[in-house]
């Protein structure tokens, strides 16, 4: 809808309904919107003016109520026109850069927090989701020899992404062949993209030198189980689901189950999450923007992080949201994490 439809009186009207609208839950009337405004208007006059709201598609006149509710639309205009930027509390500040310092040199740990925080201090779903493995950098493996067969690799790659993997090796390697095979890795494929890495691995395993050559059939050996997909790449940090339970739009056990089955499929989980965090900065998806069916209630303030290609965060929760607190609180996490980050790789 194009905002040159609505003048001031219209505008105003409409940002007031849905404030009252978000703190309480409950369809708007006239009467509570009147004493609310700040000019005055009687409760006829605001009839008419939410009448005109309501053909243009920004309210819903639900049931037999004589108040109303915003719509998807009626959102999205509030969010790009209406909206005013809302300062993070002091003390919220406080916490999320406090608990994003990291302490034990683990970006897995960063990521933890900064969904816990998300989750704790919008009260609706916290998510992080990490970039996919096999897309970053590799920059690093040490390997270790264990009682055999096994051997513990610990992947670095870029975004300071540490990956631990227990692989289990046929030839029982001695520490020095492991730190040989892990010196071949690291010189000759540092700064390359984990996936070309694999298939290049993969294309050695068939050439006719690494039948006669003793290093590189165990490169290629222990290499390819380093880089092999596993869930890794289906993994996202998620907290605070049971925030929507008590959310009168989720009264519908339905549209509950499907929501939550979506939350423990991983793989779609992440597919849905990246196309609604698609792109660079701040981003709100409201109601039906979003890519399934199933998230057609749902709203996702979602931010990327500078600097860090394929790592996004965001809160998730009813269409009903505080979206100034949000993306407020949104913005100031991703810069927290991404200062976190760059402070683990000095």
């Amino acid at each position: 809808m194009s905002s040159a439809v609505l003048d001031e009186r219209g505008r105003d009207i409409l940002k007031r309904l849905i404030q009252i609208h978000v703190a309480t839950g409950e369809p708007v009337g006239s009467e509570s919107l009147a004493k609310s405004l700040e000019r005055t208007l009687s409760p006829a006059t605001l009839r008419n003016v939410m009448a005109d709201l309501e053909r243009l598609g920004y309210l819903d006149h639900p049931h037999t109520s004589a108040g109303r509710v915003p719509t998807d639309d009626g959102y999205r205009f509030y969010v790009d026109t209406l909206m005013s930027n809302r300062p993070l509390p002091a003390h919220d500040a406080a916490a999320i850069d406090a608990a994003l310092q990291p302490r034990e040199g683990s970006s897995g740990q960063v990521l933890r927090n900064a969904s816990q925080l998300l989750s704790r201090l919008s009260h609706h779903v916290g998510f992080v989701l990490p970039p996919d493995l096999a897309q970053t950098a590799f920059l690093h493996v040490d390997l270790v020899r264990l009682p055999p067969p096994r051997v513990l690799a610990v992947l670095l790659s870029s975004g300071g992404i540490v990956t631990q993997k227990l692989l289990s090796i046929d030839e029982d390697l001695t520490q020095d062949q492991l730190q040989t095979c892990a010196n071949y890795l690291n010189t000759n494929y540092a700064g390359q993209p984990l996936n070309l890495v694999r298939a290049r691995l993969i294309e050695l395993m068939r050439e006719e030198q690494a039948l006669y050559d003793s290093l590189l059939q165990r490169v290629v050996a222990v290499g390819e189980q380093v880089l092999r997909p596993d869930d890794s790449a289906n993994q996202v940090y998620l907290d605070g689901a049971s925030n929507i339970l008590g959310q009168p739009e989720f009264d519908d056990l339905d549209r509950m189950r499907s929501l939550f089955k979506t939350f423990e499929e991983k793989g779609r989980l992440v597919r849905i999450l990246n196309a609604c965090i698609a792109g660079r900065g701040l981003r709100v998806t409201i109601g039906h923007e979003n890519p399934e069916p199933e998230w057609r209630d749902v709203a996702l303030v979602t931010s990327s992080v500078d600097g860090e290609p394929g790592l996004g965060i965001g809160v998730l929760g009813s269409t009903r949201m505080e979206y100034d607190r949000m993306t407020t609180l949104v913005a100031h996490v991703a810069r927290a994490v991404q200062n976190a980050l760059q402070e683990l790789r000095l």
